[in-house]
């Protein structure tokens, strides 16, 4: 796999304006129109350098990749071990079965990766296997396992999995675009997933969750919105008003709330809304 940090010759832990900085050098240096007789190499030079850049320059893209350059050069000796080597006690043992999920992760084999999971954590439910990586990998790791119980509809799983990573990795400075993009899921997941299908009251817990992330005042205002709905359903009007009040305090011209006032004033015929 074609290191891009070398290509735009950084280090893993550079930050975006670096990249572009040493981007801008580079494309100045090995540009054909100033290479002469070298023009055909310059061309492709120039070429992977754009390539790098894209790629690193997006921290979407920049994730995926860090992901997969990082493990690439052990992906296809993890299976070949296992088969070559006996473990030589339990932890060892679990070492090498937690790398051969990461490894499933990794390559796309997410059923492979969550079927060998639940097997590990049916035998020994209070172990946490993971600490038996380095302290990236774990992160790295448990945000694929996340993605994967995502993708199969096991939101309560993954949510447990994405709020643990967004709490241990704080302790990664380097990671920020990992940790803003777990963020990302786990708001997802509660407006769009949980809190539909669940009761009110159950729906309130999972809005007070996500009112702990580090929200906008927009995102704040929808989530109170959504609480004042909660407890409008549960009759406790008085929770809903307060609650509504604090979302126009938060956004006055917040869309949506016809409705809601109408039933509450309905109730508190002298409430000002």
């Amino acid at each position: 796999m074609v290191n891009y940090y070398n290509i735009l010759e950084v280090h893993e832990e550079v930050s975006a304006e670096e990249i572009k900085r040493s981007f801008r050098t580079l494309i100045k240096k090995y540009h054909p129109d100033t290479n002469g007789p070298n023009k055909s190499w310059a061309e492709s030079k120039t070429k992977i350098i754009i390539q790098a850049y894209k790629t690193l320059s997006n921290s979407h893209s920049r994730k995926q990749y860090d992901l997969l350059f990082r493990h690439s050069r052990h992906k296809q000796d993890t299976v070949r071990e296992t088969k070559q080597k006996t473990p030589a006690n339990e932890s060892e043992k679990i070492t090498i079965d937690i790398r051969i999920i990461f490894s499933y992760l990794l390559n796309g084999h997410a059923s492979k990766a969550i079927e060998k999971y639940e097997y590990l954590l049916n035998a020994s439910p209070d172990l946490d296997f993971f600490l038996h990586l380095n302290h990236r990998d774990f992160i790295d790791c448990k945000f694929l396992l996340a993605e994967a119980y995502e993708k199969s509809g096991k939101y309560e799983i993954s949510i447990k999995l994405y709020e643990y990573i967004l709490e241990k990795g704080k302790q990664l400075s380097d990671r920020q675009h990992l940790l803003e993009e777990t963020k990302e899921r786990i708001r997802n997941i509660y407006c769009r997933k949980l809190t539909k299908k669940a009761s009110p009251d159950k729906a309130l817990l999972h809005y007070q969750k996500l009112l702990q992330l580090d929200l906008c005042k927009n995102e704040k205002a929808f989530i109170y919105k959504k609480m004042a709905e909660c407890h409008l359903k549960l009759q406790d009007y008085e929770n809903a008003l307060k609650h509504l009040h604090i979302a126009l305090s938060l956004k006055p011209k917040l869309q949506g709330l016809n409705k809601l006032k109408i039933k509450l004033n309905q109730y508190l015929q002298n409430s000002v809304i």
